[in-house]
């Protein structure tokens, strides 16, 4: 028998058929689910619930259990995120061996009655030396499969992150990744792999070499390559690089901002610091530049961080910073300087105090400290002179470069004079006593009078205050930012009519015009009150919502 011909005449319009019909379903998705989008890898990311939220700073429980070990605190925790006003929560699990069981057994159900979603944050091999996540250490196969099928018990554990990335490449190979999320998968196929790569290595080559394998990228901002928490003036361009660079991969892309201390800095960040940081990161998440903004180690217990308690006398030292990595060239250097006048008188002379930070690597004669008249180096010590984390006292005859000036600058001053290591370090002056002339702000607590001037990005110039309600008014300021946010995008949902007040509430918040923001709370008050068709229920959370948020900004006005 001969073979049935194959219907030639008919395999074109077979085809088309096909095309026309896979080219509608492509076109009708985003409008049968437009909150959703759909990535390479398989995963759905729900564009509808951005992420606010909150790595680690956990709070413990004050005495030990029978084990020997004190436990997460979950009720407290679980209090304070609430109060927070994230729906979100990064759960690290490296302190103490009974994290892994905390979260199984405590938190995780904890969370979900809140509402609050959770991701397991794991460090990697460079940080597992010394201790390792337990019980599964450095055993990221083993992570992912525990992982996965834990988050089939509780569906608001959405996936894993993994600190430090960037920095474990030999380790991460993408053979590995794709080892490491199949067998995630193999219990949950919609589990989640975001890694943590600082922005330097966010490239090109990197995001293709793995966006197989990833599901997004979560970014913590240190100012790029020249590691600190003092500047955020790139913020914005760094955000603006990354999510070009994300957007045509179809990655969410989460921001993370310190809100404690960054290793090999002089003090936790400051209070203007974060919310600067906060705000730029709420304001790009408003435009849909991020996915995410999540605090790194905000801490939920209110007491003074003595540590940071550095200065010699009071409060307040000036500082000069060399951040980590890239230093300044020989020559390059940091400078605090005031005019002075100097009265008519037969000496002069300057006693003042100073110390330096720094790591066993940087090398003797790399760098000194000087006082400077007009230029002239009047006294020169060698950072390594003496030994770090103290304080010395000085006392400089200024008579021979003062007598008979009527103006003249006082610089204190850091200069490299040799290119010999990438050692961090900063160092302090503190309580200056002058004779024969006077300086404004001689203790650095008023925080005016002193300028600051550097040669190099890599050396930061500022005045470091000690703050005793640093965690407390960071808090509040995370706190104030989430809820603006949170309120804008409920009442994006309740009344899509009202979108133009809430965002004038929100801008507000922003930009710190806060009575522009208290007068458009005022309206949504109004607005909601008169509403008929929203339940008792839900006008009353957004009445509390609007009013958590008018006292926020009245507590911030005091």
């Amino acid at each position: 028998m001969s073979p049935v011909p194959p219907f030639r005449h008919k395999r074109p319009f077979f085809l088309i058929g096909i095309l026309l019909w896979t080219t509608m379903g492509l076109c009708l998705y985003p409008a049968l689910f437009p909150d959703r989008e759909v990535f390479a890898s398989g995963v759905e990311f729900d564009t509808s619930q951005p992420v606010l939220g909150d790595y680690a700073g956990e709070i413990r429980e004050p005495f030990p259990r029978a084990d020997g070990l004190h436990h997460l605190d979950t009720p407290r925790m679980i209090e304070k995120l609430h109060r927070l006003g994230v729906n979100t929560y990064f759960y690290l699990i490296w302190h103490q061996r009974s994290d892994w069981d905390d979260l199984r057994r405590e938190f995780l159900p904890a969370a979900k009655k809140e509402g609050i979603d959770v991701w397991v944050y794991l460090v990697p091999p460079s940080e597992a030396r010394g201790k390792a996540s337990e019980p599964y250490g450095t055993d990221f196969i083993a992570w992912f499969r525990a992982i996965g099928r834990l988050s089939r018990s509780f569906d608001n554990l959405k996936g894993v992150v993994i600190d430090d990335f960037n920095h474990n490449l030999s380790f991460f190979t993408p053979a590995y990744v794709k080892r490491m999320r199949k067998s995630g998968h193999s219990a949950n196929p919609e589990l989640r792999f975001y890694p943590q790569i600082y922005y330097p290595s966010i490239r090109a080559g990197l995001i293709h070499r793995y966006r197989p394998f990833i599901d997004g990228v979560v970014m913590t901002f240190r100012d790029g390559k020249y590691r600190n928490t003092h500047r955020t003036h790139d913020l914005e361009q760094q955000i603006e690089r990354v999510h070009n660079l994300l957007r045509p991969e179809k990655l969410p892309f989460i921001l993370m901002i310190h809100a404690s201390k960054l290793s090999a800095t002089p003090a936790n960040p400051s209070v203007p610091y974060v919310k600067k940081s906060l705000q730029t990161g709420i304001d790009r998440l408003h435009r849909g530049h991020i996915q995410g903004l999540v605090t790194y180690v905000l801490q939920k217990e209110w007491f003074p961080e003595k540590k940071d308690r550095s200065a010699y006398a009071g409060y307040g030292y000036g500082s000069l910073f060399i951040s980590p990595g890239t230093g300044p060239p020989s020559g390059g250097n940091g400078e605090i300087k005031q005019i002075i006048r100097p009265e008519k008188n037969e000496t002069y002379r300057l006693a003042f105090s100073h110390f330096d930070v720094y790591p066993h690597s940087l090398s003797k004669g790399e760098y000194v400290k000087q006082l400077l008249i007009d230029g002239r180096i009047v006294w020169e010590r060698d950072v390594k002179a003496r030994q770090p984390e103290r304080w010395y006292r000085e006392q400089v005859n200024l008579t021979d470069h003062l007598k008979g000036k009527k103006e003249a600058v006082l610089t204190l001053r850091l200069l490299r004079k040799k290119n010999r290591s990438k050692a961090w370090l900063y160092t302090g002056f503190d309580h200056l006593e002058p004779r024969g002339f006077r300086l404004t702000d001689p203790g650095f607590e008023l925080n005016r009078g002193w300028f600051y001037l550097t040669s190099h990005p890599s050396v930061i110039g500022d005045t470091i205050m000690f703050d005793p309600q640093r965690r407390l008014r960071v808090y509040l300021t995370a706190m104030t930012l989430f809820t603006s946010y949170d309120l804008y995008r409920e009442i994006q949902q309740v009344h899509p009519a009202w979108k133009k007040t809430a965002d004038r509430a929100l801008t507000g918040v922003i930009e710190e015009e806060r009575e522009t923001a208290k007068a458009a709370l005022e309206e949504l008050v109004q607005k909601l009150i008169n509403h008929r068709n929203l339940s008792p229920d839900r006008r009353k959370a957004l009445l509390n919502q609007c009013r958590k948020l008018d006292h926020l900004l009245t507590i911030q006005l005091t």
